[in-house]
């Protein structure tokens, strides 16, 4: 197995971002994953600090907000 994530995976990952620089934010600022950068710009990210992520994120989502049915009046 690679050491990095390929593009492939970074690209499905950011599924949505095109531009390397909004895809390194993402991954940092959001994701939380260290990020270096590629000489083209694209993100660098090590397969154990994503592979180190992913339980500690499952634990910690927030199920998706939607509507509280419950409270919704009759």
């Amino acid at each position: 197995m690679l050491p990095y994530l390929t593009d492939a995976e970074i690209d499905g990952i950011c599924d949505g971002l095109r531009q390397p620089a909004a895809k390194v934010r993402y991954l940092r600022d959001v994701l939380h994953v260290p990020v270096e950068r590629k000489p083209n710009g694209r993100p660098l990210v090590r397969r154990a600090d994503w592979e180190r992520r992913q339980p500690a994120q499952a634990q910690n989502d927030a199920p998706a907000r939607g509507p509280k049915w419950s409270k919704v009046a009759a």
